[in-house]
């Protein structure tokens, strides 16, 4: 929305009304803010059937009113409405079209005075109803297989998963401007790096209301050139090449910085900024199989999550900022945006830019098998073309991907492999992408690129061995994954919220309606993923979590958290480590959508949940991990993300009895990227049965720790691997201890001790985001953590509590008054064991 929007802060309504409907109702207008939804009008209208009702059972209309100062030409841009719908200025119809993905611009010639503005949302399940030429291949997972032929988001349309409304109305902005020559539309913007250190830019862009005499400049890192100009179809057109010498390349947050340069283009006077580019390569080895991307030709450890809309009854993104700088936070460089929700818009493509964070793009197809059809591919090139045309010069494109789970369902109905991919994910999308984005690498579906899509030792693959087919943790290395793009879909409960609402959720876990809502489940299927997680409570823990439940709801949920961080832990330890085949994990999903027991890694409310901390820890640009090898002992896995080679120490920690370091020991080390294995039995200079596998008798060692430390004594990294059961019985005598030190006046850190070792130490603190939880801790060893203030909360200084899992009672926050005689030095903290767990850029 610009400066000049004559609609902004217009009134906007919208009503229901019969299908069919010719005209607007008289009756049952609401107040519905646009951008929104039919569903979202409701709820914000206190409708308590708004999350429930069948949206595309009726015809909608929305409507404003709105004032033209003076006479003149007007452009009317319309950014997206779902799905079917007609638009009307002052009773005449000014545009119809069907396709939610495509935004459109009308140019009006608009008297001075009083003008109405009519959306007219026809039912969709009219136009399913119509007769179509069937698929090669029923999808299970949709409401209605003619869905196939509608460019529409299949939120709210399908069968299985997190139920949501359908989406109904203007769900992106609407804006009405006077035509000036500032609006300039971008047509083609791409960008390259030369082996000279320069980069191109290729720019060409739309001038309406400029003259074709008119001399057009662009600018560009302080390189400027004169764009030619010439006349198309009526349009003014500008287009030229730059040179940007001495160019500063774009990296993943987790491998570097984030320059990025403004894209300037001046008619005349008038000095507009178009866009804003960045430079860097991208490519994707598949040698025998691979999937490994490399950016500006340093190979990468893709790790992140799938992103869907975090409210989808609105499809509006609040405070997405703090979403996503809590991936970035979290050690993710990569987010899966998946073919089941709607497209990016401009603002979360702005922030993965500038945070840091590779897009991996699903176009919206999933499921099904698409039609070929001239005029499908019609409206289908309108729709790729803005999407594409919007990612031109970003460097956080990473893949476009043509599908989602559309291959593997025609695999899975038995159909030979050439009825597998559709034939616009064969051609057009990626003739499209080789157009508009040259150079991006190119997915034809996920899964894909194996011999059958169900495979994972081949290309991207949706891995859920460990998950919903119930294997052992062993399988991630088994299986041979190459490249997770869906995997670990597990539900976990939310941390636990100081409010009623949060105790009252938290004690629906496991059985109540409004808790289940929010629990993912396949289409066809008797089970969800709460089953899915109970299992692993009984396989890993040898506890029966319904009886758990049944006698004590607050640790039944607490194990339910740990279940899920331990499977994280297991199994990206085993993805991460450096002679690892795979080069890639997208866990499903980002978020919750509700405060609940969702897949999210984070909360519906914003806070990391358990598997968060797992993954932040594990993927930090220098990360030490340990993994069982049976008979061989354990591995210790350093990964480095480069290219500097990294130079430090291993400490590894014995601990006997949960009570004592029975052994500890120091060796040099020297990781070049991507890193270094280390056999910890040849480490230790003689046999211990460290992983309990000899078993000649009761073990020697319960925990054993291996612990990075920089040369200037910083604890980097740490990971524990528990010798025996998987869960420690409750200890009395734990002496878990919590001190909140105010550092600054606006700043606490908090000391987190221990006397006994700690199982899965969780931090709760009222209104503050600690920045780790989740973790081990070392008998006598002490961890400092900096709290940051949430900023949905006003907060007071820290109260609240810690406890493990192997805690009896929960411990209470101390709270220490700033003082600066009583801040410890580094010194003191690295004698009381303090670890710091900070992302190292290279």
């Amino acid at each position: 929305m610009t400066a000049n929007d004559v609609l902004a802060g217009v009134t906007w309504q919208c009503a229901a009304a019969v299908v069919g409907s010719t005209s607007e109702p008289e009756t049952g207008w609401v107040a519905a803010p646009v951008p929104g939804t039919a569903a979202s009008a409701l709820r914000a209208a206190g409708d308590p059937g708004a999350s429930s009702r069948d949206y595309d059972a009726e015809d909608w209309w929305w409507r404003c009113e709105f004032a033209v100062d003076a006479s003149g030409r007007h452009t009317l841009v319309l950014s997206g409405v779902a799905t079917s719908y007609e638009v009307l200025l002052d009773g005449a119809p000014i545009l119809d079209d069907c396709n939610m993905f495509v935004s459109h611009e009308v140019s009006l010639e608009l008297a001075a005075g009083n003008h109405t503005l009519l959306v007219h949302c026809r039912s969709l399940q009219q136009i399913l109803a119509r007769r179509r030429p069937r698929p090669r291949w029923k999808s299970p997972d949709l409401v209605h297989q003619n869905l196939r032929w509608i460019r529409t988001s299949l939120l709210g349309h399908q069968i299985g998963g997190v139920q949501s409304p359908a989406p109904v109305g203007p769900w992106r902005p609407i804006s009405l401007r006077p035509a000036t020559v500032s609006h300039i539309r971008i047509r083609h913007l791409t960008t390259a790096c030369v082996p000279d250190g320069s980069g191109t830019v290729q720019l060409t862009v739309e001038l309406p209301g400029a003259e074709p005499s008119a001399i057009v400049q662009a600018e560009v890192g302080g390189t400027s050139v004169t764009l030619d100009v010439v006349e198309q179809a009526g349009v003014v057109v500008a287009s030229g090449r730059l040179v940007v010498r001495d160019i500063a390349r774009w990296w993943p947050h987790t491998h570097g910085t984030q320059p990025l340069y403004d894209v300037v283009v001046t008619v005349g006077v008038t000095r507009v900024r178009v866009g804003r580019v960045g430079f860097r390569t991208i490519s994707v080895d598949r040698t025998d199989g691979a999937f490994t991307l490399s950016v500006n030709e340093i190979p990468i450890f893709a790790r992140g999550v799938c992103w869907s809309p975090t409210d989808p009854m609105s499809l509006q993104e609040d405070n997405l900022r703090e979403q996503l700088e809590t991936l970035r936070d979290g050690n993710h460089n990569i987010v899966r945006v998946t073919g089941t929700g709607v497209y990016p818009d401009t603002e979360f493509l702005d922030l993965c830019d500038e945070l840091g964070l590779l897009v991996w793009q699903d176009c919206m197809f999933a499921f099904f098998d698409a039609p070929d059809d001239v005029d499908f591919d019609a409206t289908l090139r309108e729709e790729l073309v803005q999407l594409l045309r919007g990612f031109g010069g970003r460097p956080c494109l990473a893949v476009v991907c043509g599908s989602s789970d559309a291959e593997e369902q025609a695999a899975y109905l038995g159909l030979p492999p050439e009825a597998w991919a559709a034939p616009v994910a064969c051609a057009l999308i990626p003739r499209l992408v080789e157009e508009l984005v040259p150079g991006t690498p190119y997915v034809r579906s996920s899964p894909g690129e194996s011999p059958l899509p169900s495979m994972v030792s081949s290309g991207p693959s949706h891995y859920y061995g460990v998950g919903a087919y119930l294997q052992p943790t062993t399988d991630a290395r088994r299986a041979g994954v190459r490249f997770a793009s869906e995997c670990l879909c597990m539900a976990c409960p939310a941390e636990p919220e100081d409010s009623l609402d949060g105790v009252i959720a938290l004690r629906r876990l496991g059985h109540h309606p409004e808790w289940k809502a929010l629990i993912h489940r396949d289409a066809q299927s008797s089970w969800d993923l709460e089953d899915i997680r109970d299992w692993y409570t009984r396989h890993l823990f040898g506890l029966d979590p319904i009886e758990l439940r049944r006698t004590d709801g607050l640790r039944a949920s607490a194990v339910a958290r740990a279940t899920v961080a331990t499977v994280f832990d297991d199994v990206l330890s085993e993805w991460r480590r450096p002679c690892s085949p795979c080069a890639g994990a997208i866990v499903f999903e980002g978020h919750d959508v509700g405060f609940g027991g969702g897949i999210g890694i984070v909360g519906g409310h914003g806070r990391p949940k358990a598997p968060w901390y797992v993954m932040r820890r594990l993927m930090q640009p220098i990360a030490v991990m340990i993994t069982n090898e049976g008979v061989n002992g354990l591995g210790v896995h350093i990964a480095n993300d480069g290219p500097q080679s990294w130079a430090g120490r291993a400490r590894v920690d014995l601990v006997s009895e949960g009570e004592r370091i029975g052994e500890s020991l120091e060796f040099p080390v020297d990781v070049p990227a991507p890193g270094v294995t280390v056999d910890l039995m040849t480490a230790l200079g003689g046999f211990r049965d460290i992983s309990y596998i000899h078993r000649f008798g009761p073990p020697a060692y319960d925990v054993v720790a291996v612990t990075l430390v920089a040369d200037d004594g910083t604890e980097v990294s740490q990971a524990s691997f528990l010798a025996g059961p998987r869960l420690r019985p409750a200890d009395p005598h734990l002496g878990l201890e919590a001190i909140a030190r105010q550092i600054e006046s606006d700043s606490w850190v908090l000391d987190v001790s221990t006397n006994r070792f700690a199982q899965w130490v969780q931090v709760e603190v009222d209104g503050w985001q600690p920045e780790d939880s989740w973790f081990h801790l070392l008998p006598g060893a002490t961890r400092s953590l900096r709290l940051r203030p949430r900023p949905d909360v006003l907060p007071g200084p820290p109260r609240g509590e810690i406890t493990a899992l192997n805690a009896m009672h929960p411990t209470r926050v101390a709270v220490v008054p700033y003082s600066p005689a009583a801040v410890p030095t580094r010194d003191q903290h690295q004698e009381e064991g303090e670890l710091v767990c900070r992302s190292t850029h290279v």
